[in-house]
């Protein structure tokens, strides 16, 4: 997907997620509260650290739309509310990334909740902070709860499921460096592969993970670059391994547009349960050919 249409369409996402948590609340008269606080306050901290400026852009569309439809919200409050959105979405992404030195997002150790709510309590006393700004109409402990309460219940699982669970990468500022568990071109060469297959049984059972659970994560490496190899037999293979919940395993080759994931008609019955077997593993698989490269990713 281009960067530009993967930009709107988070855009979109954020947008829809803030007016879904917030219009309810709002004329359902469920609960009487101020229009800038509610569930969705969750969503520009959650979606900035996620996304970046795209996730804060929808949050600013969302709020904007919702305030609009609200005939009780004073532009005043929306300001402020907008306001609030940069300051917690755009300080979530920075402070997350120059405090953290691989740049995942991700709550695998407690240092990573720790920091997480630190960053969380700070950025919403600033937001608090700026009531005293605009005067009586906003509530300095009402915005303060609200965003660290709706960070901590709603965004913190939000988070593990899109980056754990789901395997899916944050945006990440253009000065960050991404860093993998793994990460090495393999050659064509046998030596090559069986550097990757050490490192990769090093990590695996450095996480603790079974021997069962080893053999599966090898024997799907190895299955899915043999097919690489039999259409692409001399181009690098780039390899990269991500482990949170789940595992994520990317290749990434250049050469002709061919899925590996997708059996031929000259294949042979041995061809066929090989990729039964990795689709009875996977939570996920996808293929994409971008300028010319070849890209499959494996979550298991």
């Amino acid at each position: 997907m281009r960067k530009g249409v993967k930009g709107i369409l988070i855009i979109v996402i954020s947008a829809a997620a803030f007016a879904v948590l917030d219009l309810p609340i709002r004329f359902s008269g469920f609960m009487v509260i101020p229009p800038y606080i509610g569930l969705k306050n969750a969503v520009a901290p959650t979606a900035g650290l996620l996304f970046g400026p795209w996730g804060v852009i929808g949050s600013l569309i969302g709020a904007v739309i919702c305030g609009v439809l609200d005939d009780a919200a004073a532009w005043m409050q929306i300001v402020y509310e907008m306001i609030t959105i940069v300051i917690e979405g755009m300080g979530m992404w920075l402070l997350w990334h120059a405090f953290t030195a691989n740049h995942k997002v991700r709550f695998k150790q407690s240092i990573d909740l720790v920091r997480y709510l630190a960053i969380c309590i700070g950025l919403s006393l600033a937001s608090a902070a700026l009531s005293f700004v605009f005067g009586e109409s906003i509530h300095f402990l009402a915005v303060f709860m609200a965003y660290v309460m709706t960070a901590v219940l709603i965004g913190i699982p939000s988070i593990i499921i899109y980056g754990g669970i789901m395997c899916q990468f944050p945006i990440i500022p253009r000065w960050c460096v991404r860093v993998h568990d793994i990460e090495c071109d393999v050659e064509a060469t046998d030596e090559s592969f069986i550097e990757l297959n050490d490192k990769v049984e090093g990590l695996t059972t450095q996480l603790g993970l079974s021997k069962k659970r080893i053999f599966e994560i090898l024997n799907t490496i190895e299955e899915v670059y043999l097919r690489i190899r039999n259409n692409e037999p001399e181009e690098n293979v780039h390899i990269t391994i991500d482990c949170e919940e789940t595992l994520s395993i990317m290749f990434e080759y250049k050469g002709r547009k061919i899925n590996p994931l997708q059996i031929s008609a000259d294949e042979d019955l041995v061809a066929l349960i090989g990729l039964k077997l990795i689709e009875h593993r996977a939570i996920r698989t996808s293929y994409k050919y971008v300028t010319q490269t070849n890209r499959v990713i494996i979550v298991l």
